[in-house]
């Protein structure tokens, strides 16, 4: 009877990464950092070779076989098993400044963007989260009802965001709407606004063609964002989280915690 080869198959093997990151502090800010994520890595293939004559395999294709299981377990193995695991959060705390949130530990910290601190997601450029503060000499706020209703604070933010992306080119339109306005007594006590607005961007693809038939508006970007507004110190917090729409969609609980998160602290004297 021919010699034959039995190929099998060990169980792939995992790899546990734990990483543990240590708080940083700047200039009289304070970021406590705490994350627990664990990886997967790529199963390894282990494959042993015995010479057999119970089952007859020609010697030629036993590499053939070698290799269609080794695609077939990566073709089954997640590519990218970060994202398979549960979003993990860090907490950025401002002792300085006098405010806190929760924010995905992945983001990373972005300086000069113009805001008193700006995270954003490495991936999705469009995804960020940042916080404003009204100055301290010419602002005198005792509440965010200082603001109006909940209604008149949306219109308020709303108009901001436009002003902000006020574009000179020719073409260009914008299309948005306050989708929800709340308020919420937080763990802390402190009453906040939270508003939530829609804002889409059209561009003509030909904005120089003389026929109106050959300037097409085409949808540039489609984007949600989000605000949390609070009081504390005489001053005005608003975080802010922008987020394309399709993203917001997908991510919405991680979202809210980040928004959730948000507090704004008593500076000691």
């Amino acid at each position: 009877m021919a010699t034959a080869v039995v190929v099998r198959f060990q169980p792939p093997s995992t790899a546990i990464y734990s990483p543990k990151l240590n708080g940083t502090g700047f200039h009289g800010i304070t970021a406590h950092s705490s994350v627990s994520a664990k990886y997967t890595a790529a199963p390894p293939v282990s494959c042993k070779l015995h010479e057999s004559k119970d089952f007859a395999v020609p010697r030629r294709n036993a590499m053939a076989l070698i290799l269609s299981g080794f695609v077939f377990s990566q073709a089954n193995y997640p590519h990218n098993a970060a994202f398979a695991q549960p979003v993990e959060f860090r907490e950025y705390i401002d002792n300085f400044d006098g405010y806190s949130f929760m924010y995905p530990y992945n983001w990373i910290r972005v300086r000069g963007a113009g805001a008193d601190i700006f995270f954003r997601d490495p991936y999705v450029l469009d995804e960020n989260v940042m916080v404003e503060i009204s100055s301290p000499s010419s602002s005198y706020y005792k509440s965010v009802q200082d603001l109006g209703s909940p209604e008149e604070a949306g219109k308020k933010v709303l108009k901001q965001y436009l002003t902000e992306f006020m574009s000179t080119r020719l073409g260009v339109r914008r299309e948005s709407s306050i989708l929800t306005t709340s308020s919420k007594v937080a763990s802390d006590g402190k009453l906040y606004y939270v508003v939530e607005v829609n804002i889409k961007s059209y561009a003509n693809n030909n904005e120089l063609a003389v026929m109106p038939e050959n300037r097409v508006a085409r949808l540039e970007w489609d984007r949600r964002y989000l605000s949390v507004l609070g009081v504390e110190n005489n001053q005005l917090y608003e975080l802010r989280l922008q987020t394309p729409e399709k993203s917001f969609l997908e991510e919405e609980s991680d979202i809210r915690r980040v928004m959730d998160s948000f507090r704004v602290n008593k500076i000691a004297a």
